[in-house]
């Protein structure tokens, strides 16, 4: 639901409080300062990572506690990207809980801030609400496969990255990462060699190493694409 008249009617019901009235004194009355802090609020909990591997997806949401405590029966949030506008939009109605934000992956990547678009009690009045935001990139993943001959071992990583414009993974070309490794038991891994893939999303090194070792490959995240690490392998 991203109708403008909707949601220009929304905004105008979920404007934040009003400074508390002056006394005939002029000073701010003690009565009213502690009834807006104790107003009723209403909170949404959306990802904060948002990860687009498919052409649509539908993202799980769901209202906090505090707004059934508040009444709340219908509560609106709408995600804003600093150069595209409005965004998506998260609807809870008729005593809803629960809730999917529709997402696109023609929908702009970054930094979406999710700001209040109204909620509402019974008699329709208007309840506060939280801010909060996400981050949008596209999904990756990666594999490491590792043969072995004597001391000979030999690894291989693989990294793919989603394309919008394509609708499907294609090979991470020029990504960079690290090998690592670590004893098996351990928690800590440990840099081995520094990766950047081919244009085919590839990358092998050998090297000799008579003990086993758990191996694997990780790949940072970048401005648009999410970090990854691969599973491990034990040769």
């Amino acid at each position: 639901m991203r109708t403008t008249s909707l949601l220009s009617v929304l905004t105008v019901f979920s404007a934040g409080l009003l400074a508390a009235p002056l006394t005939a004194s002029g000073a701010s009355a003690a009565s009213d300062a502690s009834a807006v802090e104790a107003a009723p609020s209403c909170s949404v909990r959306i990802p904060a990572r948002i990860a687009v591997g498919s052409p649509y997806q539908a993202v799980k949401v769901t209202l906090a506690p505090d707004c059934a405590a508040a009444g709340v029966i219908d509560a609106y949030w709408t995600a804003y990207h600093p150069t595209a506008g409005g965004t998506a939009f998260a609807a809870f109605e008729a005593k809803a809980r629960t809730g999917v934000v529709d997402v696109y992956d023609f929908d702009p990547l970054g930094h979406w801030s999710w700001r209040p678009s109204g909620a509402f009690g019974k008699d329709f009045k208007p309840v506060k609400q939280n801010y909060l935001a996400s981050v949008v990139k596209v999904s990756s993943w990666s594999r490491l496969t590792a043969t072995r001959a004597g001391r000979k071992v030999t690894l291989t990583a693989a990294a793919a990255r989603y394309a919008a414009s394509l609708d499907r993974f294609v090979p991470w070309a020029g990504a960079s990462g690290q090998l690592q490794y670590k004893a098996p038991g351990a928690t800590r891994w440990i840099p081995l060699k520094s990766v950047k893939t081919t244009a085919g999303g590839r990358y092998t090194y050998s090297y000799l190493m008579a003990t086993t070792r758990d191996y694997r490959v990780y790949f940072p995240a970048t401005g648009l694409i999410w970090n990854i690490a691969s599973p491990t392998v034990r040769k």
